[in-house]
């Protein structure tokens, strides 16, 4: 198959991770996978250094009119089978284009889990019956494009995969120092990019209830803007007891240094830093929201406690620190559940069905083209 992806992301996330990641996945499967995106982001940087194809389409709002020309002119250049929105505004603009030139098949990727809009713009990019199916990072994400009006048999979860590269205890004494971390003393760590709805300042909050009963846990803070929760770190008497590390991409790093995960989100459609701590072997805490559970079940394979609770935070992070074995034991159970079902191998598998299944005949191949090529569909 002949496939483009489409996205606007600019800035590094888990988003545009999990894109790079199919995209090499899939590419290794044998596709010709072209990766449309903004020029100067970080996805095209990254893509090119590791031999991606890639194309840059500047995309400056919904429905930009020359981005979607630009995307009919790669359609036809690329020959694609499939067209792929990753994100939302790739979502507008790959409609528009699809109105121009159709292609096979038109996908798009939901990978957050607030409810859509009710509004007629958003009720026309949704219910666009140009739209061949949609992915859903989750079955939180499922069950909201199921409560806007798509119908459940367009939709497939396909959840987000973990990276399973795993840290040393050579990273993990590294990295203590470089953040200047006892190696004696455990390491409560939450990775994600600073916003209202990932719950850090709860964390923060509960932090300040650990320290009361373990005055030597130190807690990690690592992801864009994580700099914003210095005054309330500093209002709660933490300085000494918190790291705010900022952006970092050397996440394994960050995870050989840990004891303990904790995904405070009030909002999640998946968790897939949650999930990539349970592989690196962490006892995780998670909240009751969104598809974290669809990663964690409680006492089983991690923690769950209420969204917005620092005291529950506290509590659940306070029982880990009080009874290693049953940390331990969290630990592994979670590691052999992510690795079992959220491995990169099995999301691509998922993937390349879910082209198959949209496509309109077995070999959409255009006519002509060699025999040689005939059964990468």
């Amino acid at each position: 198959m002949r496939i483009m992806y489409l996205t606007e992301s600019m800035g590094w996330s888990g988003g545009a991770q999990q894109v790079l990641w199919m995209v090499g996945a899939l590419q290794k499967r044998g596709h010709e996978v072209l990766l449309a995106c903004q020029p100067g982001s970080d996805i095209l940087q990254r893509a090119r250094a590791i031999g991606i194809p890639t194309e840059a389409v500047r995309m400056r709002q919904d429905y930009d009119v020359p981005a979607a020309g630009r995307v009919v002119q790669l359609l036809k250049k690329h020959k694609s089978h499939v067209l792929h929105a990753q994100h939302s505004t790739a979502h507008a603009i790959g409609l528009m284009a699809v109105w121009w030139v159709r292609p096979p098949v038109f996908a798009v990727t939901r990978r957050v889990v607030f409810p859509l809009k009710k509004n007629i713009f958003s009720r026309l990019k949704y219910l666009s019956k140009r739209i061949n199916g949609y992915v859903a990072i989750s079955a939180a994400v499922k069950e909201e494009l199921a409560k806007a009006g798509i119908g459940p048999s367009r939709i497939e979860i396909i959840p987000s995969v973990m990276n399973q590269v795993l840290g040393s205890p050579q990273d993990r004494a590294d990295l203590r120092q470089e953040l200047n971390l006892s190696l004696e003393w455990p390491v409560i760590t939450n990775v994600a990019n600073y916003a209202d709805f990932k719950g850090q300042d709860f964390l923060v909050q509960a932090a300040a209830e650990v320290i009361k009963r373990f005055p030597n846990a130190q807690f990690l803070f690592a992801g864009r803007d994580t700099e914003k929760l210095k005054p309330l770190v500093e209002r709660m008497g933490l300085r000494a007891d918190v790291r705010l590390a900022g952006f970092r991409t050397d996440i394994p790093r960050l995870l050989a240094a840990s004891d303990i995960f904790v995904l405070p989100s009030l909002q999640e459609a998946a968790g897939t830093a949650l999930r990539e701590a349970m592989a690196a072997g962490l006892a995780c805490i998670g909240t009751r929201v969104g598809g974290i559970p669809e990663s964690i079940a409680h006492e089983e394979t991690g923690l769950l406690v209420p969204p917005a609770d620092a005291h529950a935070l506290a509590e659940a992070i306070i029982g880990l620190l009080e009874h290693p074995q049953k940390t331990r034991t969290l630990a592994a159970r979670g590691r052999a559940f992510v690795l079992e079902n959220f491995s990169l191998e099995a999301a691509a598998t998922k993937m390349e069905q879910f082209y198959k299944r949209l496509l309109p005949h077995p070999n959409p191949l255009p006519t002509g083209e060699g025999a040689a090529r005939a059964g990468e569909a």
